[in-house]
């Protein structure tokens, strides 16, 4: 049961040197950069020589389908350049996928860190997202934004252990990174001919740090 990483990325020195430490012991990690101008790239050949520039932005789902097809084994674990794996979290994998079949896909839940102090409500804890699935069955959807791996007719192991994510540095980093997520969002659902609520997409991100603070 060999193991692929795959890892999207964009100018992400501040983070990827933690994440790709992480997951060192994988059998190989595949990073796909959309044109990095900083020293993303310079750390990342450190931890692997299969990187691969791909700058024709078409969303984050299909950038995410272009990393594990470019994997040589079957079996892919998708993580984000502000994840790190534990080795807890690392041991329960290991244990686990030789006990797999291609149906299987694994659900890690996410533990975020914001602000000084990991979240444990809000709506931020527990979120089980699938992480690792094997390509021959299953794929990343197409989304713009909030893409996710299609689980459907596949059966789901959640796993015990968190994967650490360290995505906001501070409120305004926060903000800015949802703003800008809502617009692709805004942009996917026009794409599938709805309208689209700007007012409601714009107001989540302050109802949930709102809702964190208080």
């Amino acid at each position: 049961m060999k193991l692929s990483v795959c890892i999207i990325c964009k100018n992400e020195e501040n983070t990827i040197a933690r994440c790709l430490e992480s997951v060192k012991w994988a059998d190989e990690i595949i990073l796909l950069d959309s044109g990095s101008t900083d020293n993303t790239l310079e750390i990342a050949k450190k931890y692997t020589d299969k990187i691969f520039i791909r700058e024709d932005w078409q969303g984050f789902g299909e950038q995410r389908r272009r990393a594990e097809q470019l994997a040589s084994n079957d079996w892919i674990f998708a993580i984000d350049c502000d994840e790190e794996v534990s080795e807890t979290l690392k041991n329960e994998i290991l244990n686990t996928l030789p006990r797999c079949s291609e149906e299987n896909v694994l659900r890690i839940n996410r533990l975020t860190y914001f602000c000084g102090q990991f979240i444990y409500h809000s709506g931020w804890h527990p979120d089980h997202i699938a992480r690792i699935y094997n390509k021959k069955k299953t794929s990343y959807n197409r989304n713009l934004v909030h893409e996710s791996v299609i689980t459907k007719d596949c059966e789901l192991i959640t796993l015990k252990e968190n994967i650490l994510h360290f995505q906001h540095q501070d409120i305004f980093t926060y903000l800015n990174k949802r703003n800008h997520y809502a617009n692709l969002g805004a942009k996917q659902i026009i794409q599938k001919g709805k309208k689209p609520h700007y007012q409601k997409l714009l107001a989540l991100p302050y109802l949930l740090l709102f809702d964190i603070i208080f």
